[in-house]
């Protein structure tokens, strides 16, 4: 994992030398963790980009990276690589940001929540959070700015009851690398104690956590493969499930005509 965390980083640091528009690495840089992905999930998993569509018809916004149940199948593929797919079928989502500043946080808050609002439509999927719903995630492959910075906004910004997600930061910013080996971590609130004894220091109870990390990307790795099968098990949906909602994403084809009608 730490020999493909430095492949991901030197293939962003190539792309964005050669052209800061360059396409080698998606609009925000998303291609180099999809070619990660996609060589690394279960093949029960898929990892593609583009949007998707609630049965009701409303379509996400772009999303950088999806991570989806691989027995669905896709509503359509653009010749760029990007796909619509169906509600049902997503796990986790990311936003992915080449050299993360305070304003791609705030940004990204703002992205999640609309996303998240789209659960609505599929009540087994509300509220956000909830293991039958979906994971959010920010991955950062640099820091434009200082980890205190970064902490501040992310932890006065998240709004974890409508857009819970967490922040992976590959490297710091060179002057938060510890000598210890701890080059980038994750941004995270944790849920209040069950029990209710225990708060954190937000109005919420979420406890903030700042955890330094030798290879941020095992973690992320770990994280969105256990969670996205936790998530397909809470669901508990059988393939017959999957076929009559298949049937709610379509304008089938078939001309129906009466005996009538023939004449």
């Amino acid at each position: 994992m730490a020999q493909e965390e430095r492949a991901i980083l030197l293939a962003v640091e190539r792309a964005l030398a050669s052209s800061p528009n360059s396409q080698t690495i998606g609009r925000n840089g998303e291609i180099p963790f999809l070619q990660f992905l996609q060589r690394y999930l279960p093949s029960t998993l898929r990892a593609t980009s583009g949007h998707f569509i609630s049965p009701t018809g409303a379509v996400s916004p772009q999303i950088d990276v999806i991570v989806a149940d691989a027995r669905y199948p896709l509503l359509s593929e653009n010749s760029d690589g990007s796909t619509l797919v169906m509600l049902h079928s997503v796990l986790c989502f990311l936003e992915i940001k080449t050299n993360l500043t305070t304003k791609d946080i705030r940004k990204s808050v703002e992205n999640i929540k609309s996303v998240f609002a789209l659960l609505r439509d599929v009540e087994k999927f509300w509220p956000p959070g909830s293991w039958t719903s979906m994971t959010a995630s920010l991955l950062a492959y640099n820091c434009a700015q200082r980890l205190a910075t970064l902490e501040e906004t992310y932890f006065s910004n998240s709004a974890p009851e409508h857009a819970p997600f967490d922040s992976y930061l590959l490297r710091y910013h060179a002057n938060d690398r510890s000598a210890d080996g701890g080059i980038g971590g994750m941004l995270h609130l944790e849920p209040p104690f069950p029990d209710g004894e225990g708060r954190g220091t937000r109005e919420d109870g979420f406890f903030p956590c700042s955890i330094p990390s030798h290879t941020p990307l095992s973690d992320l790795y770990y994280s969105l493969v256990q969670n996205s099968y936790y998530i397909i098990g809470e669901r508990n949906y059988s393939f017959s499930d999957i076929g009559a909602q298949f049937n709610d994403y379509m304008n089938w084809a078939t001309a129906l005509r009466t005996e009538n009608a023939k004449g």
